[in-house]
């Protein structure tokens, strides 16, 4: 016969021994999270992992970021980069005019459809993190115009009066203005 008390005491024992096993099991968990490479640039760093079989980057001309006037020939295609963006979040970087819609057609580029960004594989890619962007501009004939790109916060609706800050501490981001000229 067993005495009383020992039934709750053995069932005490068991679960301080269970939380114990699970504060070790989430503290392995936790450490080894942070050996992970969240938020570096997945293209700087060699990869020592198997490489699935992924399209190629798309290829043509990647302008740096601050251009203020391009040059293209008809039927030519180029990027601009602009900053980076957080689509996780909601933020979102779009076209809200060309001058002339005869001369060029413009878009957004975002992630590996950036020329010479390399597609990220699942384990790089922190959910939540910066992606980039670029304005992309098509040549379509001779003339000037000018491309209006803004970023807008929480929204993927972007217009000209949208949101540049809301939820952020940050000051609003500066719309990009580019003065496309297509030979």
């Amino acid at each position: 016969m067993t005495r009383p008390g020992a039934t709750a005491s053995r069932r005490a024992r068991l679960a301080r021994r269970g939380r114990i096993l699970l504060a070790a099991a989430g503290a392995v968990l936790l450490s080894g999270c942070s050996l992970l490479p969240v938020g570096e640039d997945p293209s700087t760093e060699p990869s020592d992992q198997t490489t699935t079989t992924q399209a190629a980057p798309s290829e043509g001309t990647l302008l740096p970021e601050g251009t203020a006037a391009v040059d293209v020939t008809a039927g030519e295609i180029v990027q601009v980069s602009l900053p980076e963006g957080s689509l996780g979040v909601g933020d979102y970087w779009g076209v809200v005019s060309v001058g002339d819609p005869a001369i060029v057609e413009a878009d957004v580029a975002i992630g590996e459809k950036v020329f010479g960004v390399e597609p990220a594989s699942d384990s790089t890619q922190a959910p939540g993190g910066t992606q980039q962007f670029a304005v992309e501009i098509h040549g379509l004939a001779a003339g000037e115009t000018t491309v209006r790109v803004l970023y807008c916060t929480r929204t993927r609706e972007v217009e000209e009066d949208c949101d540049q800050s809301h939820g952020t501490l940050e000051a609003p981001v500066e719309p990009v203005e580019i003065s496309v000229r297509v030979a």
